[in-house]
């Protein structure tokens, strides 16, 4: 029971020792970051607008391509990991692979 009551107080003086430094380290990251994004919006006032978009009608149409082709590769790799589950679950069911064999 001692014991206890000594982890108890060693835990609730760790927590009261540490816990003004996470604080003060957490106001520090506040100001840092505060000043990062001072900077940032300095930039941004800077740049120049890019407005992300195909140039032309053979640029936007091989985004399209690309998405239809990665939709299909995705969906011919679902269709063969079924048929690899339907293969085993059957070597499953006529015991294949079992420790007695007749």
């Amino acid at each position: 029971m001692m014991w206890k009551m000594k982890r108890l107080l060693a835990f609730f003086l760790l927590i009261l020792l540490l816990f003004p430094l996470f604080l003060l380290k957490l106001n520090f990251a506040q100001e840092v970051m505060e000043e990062e994004q001072n900077k940032i919006t300095q930039a941004e006032e800077n740049a120049e607008k890019i407005v992300p978009s195909p140039k032309d009608i053979k640029e936007s149409t091989g985004i399209y391509v690309f998405v239809a082709w990665m939709w299909i590769a995705i969906i011919v790799l679902i269709y063969i990991l079924r048929l690899k589950i339907k293969e085993v679950d059957r070597l499953f069911y006529i015991r294949f692979f079992s420790a007695k064999k007749k």
